[in-house]
């Protein structure tokens, strides 16, 4: 473009009276345009010369100018880089440039420093936390919850971390509770045991039957518990074994109501068993149901008034379970105990149950043997009108 438009210039102007202005405003950086007339004279010069500078190295080109098919000059093209003769206006505004790239260079990489450490902290703060966290945990300590500031997978990762920790502290507040429940339990028949014992030996009480049999019967006690504690403790290691075979409901029932007839009516309460529909014949453990009817029967029989008691026990079927419900007329229970009435020894009233019997461990043992059978077991009751606790199993 240049080549041609020095060619129109000399053609309007009939030579090149103005071709180093033109050259000069048509200069480019780092660029040398030298004009040579068609005798080889210096016509103009721009980008080096007269003050400008001289290109140091660099590529040069040399352009023939022609007019009609008359050679009228030459253009010479040299770029490279300037030398240090170069203009100081070239000069300052490179420098410039390096400056300006320099210094926005510079805050780049401190922005990007900053930065970088900003969003490791926050991606690895809920790692340090955790660590921190599982090691107090480790240590038996109680560490506290671990904040979940996104839902992305750390913060799930901290939220299951926090239900773990929940769980294991949980565990542990259940585990002592249990050893220290257990620790009465046993501490009650043998100091009854010790005492009578004592008094014996000590001639207080006189060696006869009748002080034997009480030594006997805290024995028996004691025996009761610790077989109840090993079912219990087989159940949550998942080694109670069940015996499964062809199990009738009714038969069940029926001998759970011959086997506490006479105490029922010893106490004057009414006891007796329906079955509203027919009850298939279902495949479990008969002597663990038993076990469990039995546990029901016996925790309402220590629960109904004496003289006007009445226990009804019921068997419906529905389409995939049979269903087994022991109905009283006691004090029933209110919401908070009946959250609670499957746990170990807890008791409605623990002043007066060393009286009536039983461990507090019965109902937990029911639940456990029903959870081995992948059944149900429920309470349902309002308090001053009895309750009903009852079970479902499959069957098939």
């Amino acid at each position: 473009v240049l080549q041609n438009d020095l060619v129109q210039l000399y053609v309007n102007q009939g030579g090149w009276d103005n071709a180093e202005a033109y050259l000069t405003s048509s200069y480019v950086p780092a660029m040398q345009l030298t004009l040579l007339d068609a005798d080889g004279q210096t016509v103009a010069i721009t980008g080096g010369g007269h003050g400008q500078g001289m290109m140091m190295g660099g590529d040069e080109s040399t352009l023939p100018l022609t007019a009609a098919g008359e050679p009228i000059g030459t253009l010479l093209v040299r770029t490279g880089r300037m030398g240090m003769m170069g203009t100081a206006q070239a000069q300052r505004f490179l420098s410039s440039i390096d400056q300006a790239i320099g210094i926005a260079l510079l805050i780049t990489i401190l922005a990007a420093l900053i930065l970088s450490t900003l969003l490791a902290n926050w991606l690895t703060r809920p790692v340090q936390q955790m660590t921190t966290a599982a090691q107090a945990l480790a240590a038996g300590g109680t560490p506290a919850p671990i904040t979940a500031v996104t839902q992305d997978e750390l913060g799930q990762l901290a939220q299951t971390f926090n239900h773990m920790s929940h769980e294991l502290q949980k565990a542990d507040q259940q585990r002592q509770q249990l050893l220290a429940d257990t620790a009465h339990e046993l501490r009650t028949p043998l100091a009854i045991m010790q005492s009578h014992l004592e008094a014996m030996l000590d001639g207080v009480f006189e060696m006869n039957h009748e002080n034997i049999a009480a030594v006997h019967e805290e024995t028996l006690m004691l025996n009761r518990l610790v077989d109840d504690l090993r079912t219990l403790s087989l159940a949550d290691a998942g080694q109670l074994t069940l015996n499964h075979s062809e199990v009738d409901l009714r038969q069940i029932a029926a001998q759970t109501v011959v086997a506490f007839q006479p105490l029922a009516e010893s106490r004057q309460v009414q006891l007796a068993v329906t079955a509203t529909s027919q009850i298939p014949i279902i495949t479990a453990d008969g002597g663990r149901i038993q076990q469990v009817l039995n546990n029901l029967v016996a925790n309402a029989l220590r629960h109904v008034s004496a003289a006007n008691g009445r226990i009804q026990i019921e068997l419906t079927a529905t389409p995939q379970t049979v269903e087994v419900t022991v109905t009283d007329n006691g004090p029933g229970l209110s919401a908070e105990m009946q959250a609670q009435v499957f746990e170990r020894f807890w008791r409605a009233d623990a002043s007066r149950n060393r009286e009536q019997g039983g461990s507090g461990l019965g109902l937990a043992i029911c639940r456990a043997i029903i959870a081995l059978h992948d059944g149900h077991i429920w309470v349902n009751s309002i308090e001053g009108q009895g309750a009903t606790f009852g079970f479902s199993l499959p069957t098939a």
